[in-house]
């Protein structure tokens, strides 16, 4: 005991020294820097510091104005946000320096990782000066060091080494209520800080259960209350934060299928090779070695290499025929069940078999696939192999000296180390070279920002909400905007210091509902927008970056009113009925137009009907319906929309194809929408893939899609759609600029292929 406390204290002198050579400047002046200005990180920085200036409770006011979010939902680290929220109102005053609590934060939690990991060594038998030696290494090498360039919150390296060395003490079987109730209380406060650290004690006891349901397999009974126990603790912190967060949260429709489940994975180059390798350039035409950054966790060369060399003799002792000799890659027996679980964590971070065509398998737990980033789960690897790594080299060594190899094996392991320490230190390097960033956007100053409202004469109050333009946000990774995120920074800056909440969000978490009528706001003048409906007739303000806008945006930049501008941004008020200017005489038109169009059965037209082509779709049977009866649907595959040459039809003429696509909340992304253009011999001439996602025409869960061109002679256009679950209706051809009405038996008709509104009853 008196060993491992004085290694402890020297282990963390160093180690903050250390934190203070790399991390001087910020500790000196924590608020004066970001650890990055990319927006992912500002939006971070932003929801923290807005909830601890202006917020209080359970939900985020600063964002997706006028409904909130909820603050498990927006990375804004919630139960330590309550701490700091109590602190500033009861004992000291701090809501202006949330940037600088956030850094500090981040960077002596490196320093709390200390102790874990060097007692989980200890527990492998090491001696002190080599769990020290081998603590910093697995501190440094960490794939979570990467995370401070955004993704705050998944910084803290120490939860994992935390979990782990609780769940040692638990299976030593000494004390085991206190372990267990420890495991539950860190569980819940790692759930409440992300909900990847709830699932990481989730997954880690599970998987230990199921390696030693292996070993005891011929005396399961006797395994039972200790195993039910064990399936307790990983279970029960998982259904308590998804339950308190399900009780307090007041939307019913967030994404369940959010992108990136089969994408952001680890592979086994991710795992045994450094991010850029000489083997990655030597073998990048015959071997795909690349990997996403998500799912990144290197082992570090040592590492690799006894894994390289325990595949080989697995390899050769296959091939040989040999009886498995491979108890000398295992010299501890009290770790190999945490490397098997590990193991089998690391498969599951590797999208396996999920991505080996048994996606169904996701229905049976369909929770996990609100894991986007499954590469996130071989850190427990990480940990474990770089501890076994550290065991294995130890005892090799400790092996080889008593065979009288004194000086080989000391210098091997002096090599060993000194390697590994310096795979160390470059990414300690790497993961801090770009963190020293000043803090323009979020100073706890905002004298220039509110000088600009003094200089237009304008009180920040006056305004209810922030509008930016260029235009961002998603709407759970099915519609997409992301060409405003310099603009989403202006906002955030100005939100954060004036108070004035921001309307848009980038929560792929969002509400689908209140997602869609967010990018609805910018919508032709044919759809009402519904979130208008919701907000105060107080004035917007718009937050205008000098970037090239879009014709929606120009024009409602042109319904407002000019307060600033600089040489970055202007602010400019826009009344909120702007938003809906022109509905109220595009529904007149709609309603008394009928007189004057040419009819044929439903469909009237100011053009010649021989011109138009209209497809309700009302033959077909779907569950979701736009207008009429019916719409096309199909769970898997292509439907074939057009196919013909339209050159005869329309001649000189320019014309406008639209239709309806359902957003399916059942898979993330839209369906491929594409028209290919095919000669007179039926060689393809091109295709071109239509915008399905970054579209503001959306009516409830419905995006119009459309596309204008000019028909060439002799060419045949087909439209495709694939995908999955795709539902289509309400194909609309027609002469660009011409007037098209159809009726529909049951509800709705169309007016140029948007939904006409059904006059209210008298």
């Amino acid at each position: 005991m008196k060993k491992n406390a004085i290694a402890l204290i020297v282990l963390l002198g160093v180690t903050l020294s250390i934190l203070f050579l790399v991390f001087g400047k910020v500790i000196i002046h924590p608020n004066q820097f970001v650890f990055s200005s990319s927006g992912d990180a500002i939006k971070s920085y932003y929801n923290f510091c807005y909830y601890l200036k202006y917020d209080s409770g359970i939900g985020h006011d600063g964002i997706n104005y006028p409904y909130g979010d909820h603050l498990q939902y927006i990375n804004s680290h919630p139960l330590y946000l309550q701490i700091i929220k109590f602190i500033d109102r009861f004992i000291y005053p701090v809501s202006d320096y949330g940037v600088g609590i956030l850094n500090l934060t981040m960077i002596f939690s490196l320093l709390v990782a200390i102790p874990f990991i060097y007692l989980i060594l200890r527990k492998f038998s090491l001696p002190p000066w080599y769990s020290a030696v081998i603590t910093l290494i697995i501190l440094f090498l960490s794939p979570q060091l990467d995370r401070l360039g955004g993704h705050f919150e998944m910084v803290y390296a120490f939860f994992i080494p935390l979990y782990w060395y609780l769940l040692i003490r638990w299976n030593e079987g000494k004390n085991r209520l206190l372990w267990t109730i420890l495991l539950l209380l860190t569980a819940l406060v790692g759930g409440f800080t992300s909900a990847y650290y709830v699932a990481f004690l989730a997954i880690f006891p599970m998987a230990i259960l199921l390696v030693e349901l292996w070993n005891r397999r011929k005396n399961l009974s006797g395994y039972m209350k200790e195993g039910l126990l064990l399936l307790v603790i990983a279970i029960l912190p998982l259904i308590i934060v998804k339950g308190l967060v399900t009780v307090t949260d007041w939307v019913d429709d967030r994404p369940d299928n959010p992108w990136g489940f089969f994408i952001f994975h680890s592979n086994i180059f991710s795992i045994f090779l450094p991010p850029r390798s000489i083997l990655k350039e030597l073998t990048s035409g015959l071997i795909n070695m690349n990997f996403r950054w998500e799912g990144r966790a290197y082992v570090g060369f040592p590492a690799t290499l006894l894994a390289l060399a325990f595949a080989y003799t697995m390899i050769h002792q296959l091939v040989t025929r040999k009886k498995p000799g491979l108890k000398f890659f295992f010299p501890n027996r009290k770790l190999n069940t945490y490397l098997s679980a590990s193991v089998i964590i690391l498969i599951f971070a590797m999208c396996i078999p999920f991505n080996w065509g048994m996606e169904f398998l996701l229905k049976l737990l369909p929770p996990l696939k609100q894991f986007r980033c499954l590469g996130r789960f071989s850190w427990i690897f990480y940990y474990v192999f770089t501890v076994y790594t550290a065991t294995f080299f130890y005892t090799f060594f400790r092996r080889a000296r008593k065979k009288g190899f004194r000086i080989t094996s000391l210098v091997f392991l002096i090599f060993m180390l000194s390697y590994w320490s310096l795979e160390a230190a470059s990414n300690l390097r790497k993961s801090t070279r770009r963190i020293f960033n000043q803090n323009e956007i979020l100073a706890n100053s905002g004298e220039e920002t509110l000088a600009i409202f003094e200089e237009a004469g304008v009180d920040p109050d006056d305004f209810q909400g922030i509008f930016f333009l260029p235009f961002a946000n998603t709407c759970g990774d099915k519609l997409l905007f992301d060409r405003g995120m310099e603009a989403f920074s202006e906002a955030m800056r100005c939100s954060h210091h004036t108070g004035i909440p921001i309307i848009e969000s980038f929560s792929p978490r969002i509400s689908f509902s209140q997602g869609i009528s967010s990018i609805q706001l910018l919508a032709d003048s044919a759809i009402y927008k519904q979130r208008v409906d919701d907000m105060t007739q107080e004035p917007v303000l718009l937050v205008v970056t000098h970037e090239k806008l879009t014709k929606q945006e120009s024009a409602l930049l042109g319904r407002a009113q000019l307060l600033w501008t600089g040489d970055k941004v202007s602010f400019a008020s826009l009344p909120v009925k702007a938003f809906n200017a022109g509905h109220a005489s595009w529904s007149s038109l709609a309603g008394n137009i009928s007189d004057s169009l040419a009819c044929e059965g439903p469909l009237c037209s100011d053009a010649p009907l021989e011109k138009v082509f209209y497809e309700g779709f009302n033959s077909y049977s779907s569950d979701q319906v736009f207008t009429g009866s019916g719409a096309r649907y199909k769970k898997k595959g292509k439907i074939e929309l057009i196919n013909e040459v339209l050159y005869q039809k329309y001649s000189e003429e320019r014309v406008e194809i639209s239709f309806w696509l359902f957003v399916d909340t059942r898979i993330d992304n839209m369906p491929t929408a594409e028209i290919w253009r095919w000669d007179e011999n039926n060689t393809l001439i091109d295709k071109e893939k239509l915008n399905t996602r970054a579209e503001h025409n959306v009516d409830s869960m419905w995006v119009r899609v459309d596309k204008t061109f000019k028909p060439e002679p002799g060419v045949r256009y087909q439209l495709t759609l694939r995908g999955k679950y795709i539902t289509v209706d309400d194909l609309l051809l027609k002469p660009e600029g011409a007037r098209v009405m159809v009726s529909q038996e049951e509800g709705p008709g169309l007016f140029d292929n948007f939904k006409v509104p059904v006059a209210p009853e008298e």
